[in-house]
């Protein structure tokens, strides 16, 4: 009996994750995140850490013997030839990654025999975060009126990352009084933040032009790339997206697709009677957090983003 564990790593967010700005992280004994003053304001929120849920919904997951066909501007994402569904939803399966998910098929259910190189997955670019976070610096709201505390938690409400960046830079969430997460000198009850992924970054987010809605990266386990695509195109449904919604709204990303080139491949053989797949999160979210604002905090903190998440294939 043989078993493979191969690791799918999304890279969701529009920056490169490194703890370079936490003095403590995850799984250490007080669990309490700490920022380190001076270095690239821009890099503050590099730091991931596990949120207390982390809610996705995907549609499909599969496994290729060849590269599938990534969208164009012009073009659909093909993940059907010479690729296997081995998860499918029309409306879309609900997953609490925080909490633990994962499902088993049968013998019967099993890929076809063959030598898989490539994982595809399909899902929606809209990410729950709940999460309660005690900190070693001072935090308070963008918004002149918030609160200040080393404890801060999501407060219940939704937005996209094109305008959480464009608000937070131009100042205008901040006057509407938008803050998505609430500090205290006491913990308080996390409620779920909505984010949707619109954008992989950009230098002015109402200029598409200036966006990337593609990405790519290196894991322990092979080379990812992902694709924020608009579903609901009119000439083309499934192109990649060229629109935000700061941009355009109507015309902006509603799925996102991950294909994952693995160093191992994944080996379905008449012996194999079982594939199980396990959904984790290992740092799945991060405060995005500004320079102090003049509330006397050491940072502002405006929301928690989404991180990585896991996908773990066990073929028995």
């Amino acid at each position: 009996m043989k078993k493979f564990i191969l690791i799918l790593f999304l890279l969701l967010p529009q920056m490169v994750f490194a703890a370079g700005y936490c003095t403590t992280y995850e799984n250490t004994t007080t669990d309490v995140i700490t920022y380190a003053g001076g270095g690239d304001p821009d890099a503050l929120d590099d730091c991931e850490f596990a949120p207390d849920g982390y809610e996705i919904k995907i549609y499909d997951f599969g496994m290729c013997t060849a590269q599938p066909v990534a969208p164009t501007d012009g073009a659909a994402a093909d993940y059907t030839t010479n690729c296997v569904s081995i998860f499918q939803s029309d409306d879309g399966e609900p997953f609490n990654l925080a909490a633990g998910a994962s499902f088993s098929m049968t013998g019967s259910e099993k890929p076809a025999n063959g030598t898989y190189t490539w994982g595809y997955v399909v899902m929606a670019n809209t990410f729950g975060i709940t999460l309660s976070q005690e900190f070693g610096n001072t935090l308070g709201g963008i918004d002149s009126a918030s609160s200040t505390g080393s404890f801060c938690w999501s407060s219940a409400n939704s937005t996209d990352s094109s305008t959480s960046y464009y608000g937070s830079q131009s100042g205008a969430l901040a006057i509407a009084g938008e803050d998505y997460v609430t500090c205290d000198s006491s913990a308080g009850t996390a409620t779920k933040i909505t984010e949707i992924l619109d954008s992989f970054g950009c230098n002015d987010p109402s200029d598409p032009s200036t966006c990337d809605f593609n990405a790519s990266g290196v894991t322990d386990d092979g080379t990812m790339y992902a694709y924020l695509i608009d579903s609901d195109d009119i000439a083309v449904p499934g192109v990649l997206a060229d629109q935000t919604y700061v941009s355009d709204a109507t015309a902006a990303a509603d799925r996102l697709i991950g294909y994952l080139s693995w160093t191992s491949a994944v080996v379905i053989s008449d012996s194999t009677s079982t594939v199980d797949l396990q959904f984790s999160v290992n740092n799945g979210t991060s405060a995005q957090i500004f320079p102090d604002g003049g509330d006397g905090s050491d940072y502002d903190i405006f929301s928690f983003g989404s991180g990585p998440f896991s996908v773990n294939i066990s073929v028995d």
